[in-house]
């Protein structure tokens, strides 16, 4: 029948309140049923409750829901919120029964109205919780400062319309994604902007278009998969549909070496090398014949070539 927040007390370590000892007895729950019940016992039961909690002076502040929480199994949530009827006196009376305590209302104020009303019914009243009221149309709920309290300074920043707003919100969706991965937080930012224009002609639009939004990051990265997936499969199609890789080798020697270079044999490329030196009888260590400047230019060229092909490989 109330939330609050528990911190370390010396309490037992399951606390009930029991406003009618047959609802732990399997007795099942009915609007008539709840009607009969004797209501001073039941706030009787709920003052112990509280009396109980607040005994050690640290927990002085207490969230009371105008309707009891039927503790069943097969009494749902969804059936806690609209079998039980509100009982908003049981709460006032709360309020003048212990002054040291601060008390707020909870449960069926949906509107500022029917806040202000409540709070000009019982002036000693902390506050008024309103949860799915205000999550479902936020902008109905711009003029609460005005109207649930003195007028504010002048000087007070505040947005003048729901454009305002979203531009403002906007810096901070932006400065989000710069921080977090949009495919992981884009949902979260649209979802805050969705009821914004709640009841508005054309309201549904709004928020159909936001959905899309959020959509993009999921879509965008799933087509540059697929664009990865195209580009890798068109690779392995090539490499199926080119020649085979000696195919390739063979057709560039015939394509850039001569008949005469492919057809030499050994003997023929070792004559043309060496075959002055040998016919001149240069094998004095000091001399450089043709065959010898030959090779050095050859394995210099080498080095440099294999230098530019250990560098394809580091990338």
């Amino acid at each position: 029948m109330f939330r609050f927040l528990l911190p370390l007390v010396d309490l037992p370590l399951v606390t009930k309140c029991l406003v009618h000892r047959r609802t732990d007895e399997g007795y099942t729950f009915t609007r008539q049923g709840y009607q009969e019940m004797d209501e001073e016992k039941e706030y009787s039961n709920l003052c112990r409750f509280i009396e109980t909690v607040a005994s050690s002076g640290v927990v002085t502040d207490f969230q009371i829901h105008a309707r009891i929480a039927v503790l069943s199994k097969n009494f749902s949530p969804a059936d806690n919120r609209k079998v039980p009827t509100l009982k908003y006196e049981v709460v006032r009376r709360l309020v003048e029964d212990y002054p040291e305590l601060t008390f707020s209302l909870n449960g069926g104020i949906n509107t500022i109205v029917d806040a202000k009303a409540e709070l000009e019914k019982c002036p000693k009243l902390a506050g008024v919780m309103i949860g799915r009221a205000w999550a479902a149309n936020p902008w109905s709920f711009a003029m609460a400062d005005e109207i649930l309290y003195p007028p504010p300074s002048k000087n007070k920043k505040k947005h003048k319309n729901r454009l305002d707003v979203l531009k403002a919100y906007g810096k901070h969706a932006d400065m989000e994604e710069t921080i977090w991965d949009p495919l992981k937080v884009r949902r979260f930012i649209t979802k805050a902007a969705t009821p914004l224009f709640a009841g508005e002609p054309m309201g549904k639009k709004y928020r159909i278009a936001l959905d899309e939004i959020a959509a993009r990051p999921k879509k965008s990265r799933q087509q540059q998969q697929q664009q990865q997936q195209q580009q890798q499969q068109q690779k392995e199609k090539n490499l199926q549909e080119d020649p085979s890789i000696s195919e390739l080798i063979l057709q560039a020697a015939m394509e850039n070496m001569s008949q005469d270079v492919l057809l030499r044999t050994p003997q023929e490329s070792f004559e043309m090398l060496y075959g002055d030196e040998i016919a001149n009888n240069s094998s004095s260590s000091s001399s450089s014949g043709q065959g010898q400047s030959s090779q050095k230019w050859i394995i210099q060229d080498w080095q440099q070539d294999r230098k530019k092909q250990d560098g394809f490989q580091r990338q």
